[in-house]
């Protein structure tokens, strides 16, 4: 339980009142307005590209579907301001904000000082969130269902008779959370052990009360059920667009599938929701764990946040622990989960799979900051307002945290572009036209109406946006050539290309895959556009 008594430099659960309700608001549209000014112009590459044109087509995305992530993808898409595309990638700085704003209110339930909104600052210039706010992607979506799930059981926390709705609520938003992405799973144990604390040892309004475990997984049961039946909406639309269409049932062989297997929902679910394309990635054999510790804290983690940071970070989480215990098991089991589930993971864009940490993170650093300016407050002379010396205390930790990264940050908000990002693989910052080069070039050398294209994952999804949103040319249809984990074109592919090019059907691939040149004749395509190359197939005579 909190310390009740005056000493104490945290706060009680009693909640925020108007002023920490504005200020949230001011700091998530101060966030809204930086990543706006930076973000993505047009179309993208990759997963991002994906998403760009299912929240317009609706269907199945790679795993885990992200049904939930396309509704609210299309409630912003539906903003009458420039491009569909722009406004998808709008939709991930509305969640960045969303986030930020969030991440002070968790602090602020730990300290009665305003310092809590660091938290929320070194958040919004760390790198990688920071990157995935101005482009369409899951993950900054991800983290304000991470956040609304937090600040929901601290809601509940506050009045636990009263409000067991709000924790059928938290319960709730956990489970369909998977339908924005599947790192929603890893707040579950955290807001478990959070509901399990308070009933065991928690204050006497929560202590002995089953019943609010019994909402808890009431409340998942209803989002996991919830979750499903979009899934299932959305499968069922008839868009070739759909992953399965675009890459899991043409390369079944990849995986042992048949067709059977991929001809009813429930299996279908199953097989996006479990990860089927990337498991062998969770805890493989050939990795050196304690090199991957190294690199993260030696590369990770050092971008994004500077050494001051993470000093106030475990300032912050030994005062809750000694203060505030119950939430410090909320945040402090969220920080072990989220980090061995970023550890033990090792997809090509691994880094990315850190992000919760780093909220969660980014939380303890606000509550270390508040304690440090309460502290400090508390040994100033009484004749001193104490809101100066906390507000002094907090501008100081503001700019020592922020010295290592402002130039960069500042120069990005300078040019509208985030130079500072060094991945590009989904958004080319240099070259942000690029996607869309490769797409019109692409179609402008398929003169059919209804053509197959075979094609790399990478820009798979920009042609597809450019044909199916803005060209209308439905009848084009793409395939994946070599979905993770194959290394070549599977049979089942093959087998459906040559049926198709025996009915005269038009085909085109953008490379020579093996063993593609063994049944098919490849001819290049020649005109004008440089940006994108295709070859028309024709079988071998």
């Amino acid at each position: 339980m909190a310390d009740s008594s005056p000493a104490s430099p945290i706060s009680q659960p009693n909640l925020w009142d108007r002023r920490d309700l504005f200020l949230a608001l001011g700091i998530a549209l101060f966030t809204l307005v930086i990543y706006t000014r930076v973000l993505a112009p047009d179309i993208l590459y990759s997963d991002s590209g994906e998403f760009q044109t299912l929240a317009y087509t609706w269907s199945t995305t790679h795993t885990t579907g992200y049904p939930v992530y396309l509704i609210y993808a299309r409630i912003i898409g539906l903003i009458p301001i420039s491009t569909l595309a722009w406004r998808i990638n709008f939709a991930s700085a509305v969640a960045a904000a969303v986030t930020v704003g969030g991440v002070y209110l968790i602090g602020r339930s730990f300290t009665k000082s305003v310092g809590a909104l660091i938290g929320s600052l070194v958040l919004l210039i760390s790198y990688t969130f920071w990157s995935q706010a101005v482009m369409t992607e899951v993950y900054t979506s991800s983290t304000m269902f991470i956040v609304m799930v937090l600040l929901a059981l601290l809601i509940w926390h506050a009045r636990p008779a009263k409000r067991g709705w709000v924790l059928f609520l938290a319960g709730f938003l956990v489970s369909v959370g998977l339908g924005v992405h599947l790192s929603l799973i890893l707040i579950a144990p955290a807001a478990f052990l959070f509901v399990l604390y308070g009933v065991v040892v928690g204050p006497p309004e929560e202590r002995r009360h089953w019943k609010h475990l019994a909402v808890l997984i009431a409340g998942g049961s209803a989002g996991l059920l919830t979750f499903y039946l979009l899934f299932v909406y959305m499968d069922m639309r008839p868009t070739p667009t759909n992953m399965f269409t675009t890459s899991i049932v043409p390369s079944r062989d990849a995986w042992g599938l048949t067709e059977a297997d991929l001809s009813n929902e429930p299996e279908r679910f199953w097989i996006s929701v479990s990860g089927r394309q990337w498991r062998d990635r969770m805890i493989p054999d050939d990795v050196d764990y304690q090199k991957t510790i190294t690199d993260f804290l030696n590369v990770d983690l050092a971008r994004e946040f500077a050494l001051p940071t993470l000093l106030l970070a475990i300032l912050g989480a030994v005062s809750a622990l000694i203060w505030q215990r119950q939430l410090f098991v909320l945040i402090g089991a969220g920080l072990i989960v989220t980090f061995a589930a970023g550890l033990f993971y090792f997809p090509p864009d691994k880094y990315l799979f850190y992000l919760p940490f780093y909220v969660l993170l980014s939380v303890m650093t606000g509550v270390g900051a508040g304690f440090l300016a309460t502290w400090i407050t508390r040994i100033v002379p009484a004749v001193i307002p104490h809101a100066i010396p906390a507000v002094i205390v907090t501008v100081i930790l503001v700019v020592i945290c922020f010295v290592p990264f402002i130039n960069t940050r500042w120069k990005a908000i300078q040019l509208g572009r985030s130079t500072f990002v060094a991945e590009d693989y989904a958004y080319p910052v240099n070259s942000p036209d690029e996607p869309r080069r490769a797409a019109e070039c692409a179609l402008s050398k398929v003169p059919e109406s209804d053509a197959l294209l075979v094609l790399n994952w990478r820009a798979l999804y920009s042609i597809y946006y450019v044909a199916h949103v803005e060209q209308r040319r439905t009848g084009i249809i793409i395939h994946e050539a070599q979905p993770y984990p194959t290394q070549v074109v599977v049979q089942s592919l093959i087998d459906e290309l040559t049926a198709r090019l025996s009915k005269g059907e038009a085909v085109y691939v953008d490379s020579a895959y093996n063993p593609l040149r063994n049944f098919f004749t490849l001819t290049p395509i020649t005109n004008s556009c440089k940006d994108y190359n295709l070859y028309k197939m024709s079988l071998k005579s």
